[in-house]
């Protein structure tokens, strides 16, 4: 199963739920957002592949994350 994060201004998408942190939020407060946002959605990925999409440092900031949590590489889409 292929997992998607789609990284908005306002809010995030992982497979169509709504994660009230978004590009904004990512770029501010960088350490305390992406905890959480990890806490909240690694424990659903299981072995499935992950892309995460959007555009900006914040994409890239998470997926750098994502990656050491998971411990394997993601993907990214604009």
């Amino acid at each position: 199963m292929t997992h998607h994060i789609c990284i908005e201004d306002e809010h995030i998408t992982f497979d169509g739920e709504i994660i009230p942190f978004g590009k904004r939020a990512i770029e501010k407060e960088i350490t305390k957002v992406i905890n959480e946002i990890l806490d909240t959605i690694v424990h659903k990925i299981g072995d499935g592949e992950v892309v995460v999409c959007g555009v900006g440092d914040a994409r890239r900031m998470l997926g750098r994350k994502l990656e050491d949590r998971l411990k394997r590489p993601v993907k990214y889409s604009d």
